[in-house]
This record gives structure tokens, C-alpha cells and sequence, in this order.
């Protein structure tokens, strides 16, 4: 299993970014759904202000990954 990633602005670091994606709304969900990253999309990062371009690594804050431990085993413990 690849180890998780989260998505940052390659200008400054900071991970609260937007990407451009399609996506259509589901009538029987009630919710966008089957999101599709643009992949010469608009990428924004709200700490720059600005487009920027967006990237991918490896996630190291010990919170955020016991965050991720407990939703996943929350995610398993729901299918059992």
C-alpha cells in the first residue's frame, strides 16, 4: 500500500489548495459525483493568493496519520 500523500503548493508549502475537476450531480444520491481532476486544470492556492501549480508527497505530521489510521479502521470495522 502506497504510504499517504497530501496535495501542496509547490510555491510556498501549503497544503490549502484547489484543483479544477468535472464532475456531474447524481439525482438518486443527491451529491456531485465520479469528481475528475482536470489535468491541465487551474490549481489555487489560498496562502499564495494565486494559481499555482500543485503536487503530491508523502504525508510525515504524526496527527494527521493517526487521523487517517482511526478513519481507516473506522471504514473497516463499518464493513464487518
Amino acid at each position: 500500500m502506497r504510504p499517504p500523500e497530501e496535495f501542496y503548493c509547490t510555491g510556498c508549502g501549503s497544503t490549502d489548495m484547489t484543483s479544477e475537476a468535472y464532475c456531474y450531480w447524481d439525482n438518486v444520491t443527491q451529491s456531485y459525483a465520479d469528481f475528475e481532476v482536470v489535468d491541465e486544470g487551474n490549481d489555487w492556492c489560498e496562502a499564495c493568493s494565486s494559481h499555482r501549480t500543485g503536487d503530491f508527497r508523502p504525508i510525515t505530521d504524526l496527527k494527521t496519520l493517526a487521523q487517517i489510521a482511526i478513519k481507516r479502521e473506522e471504514a473497516n470495522e463499518a464493513r464487518a
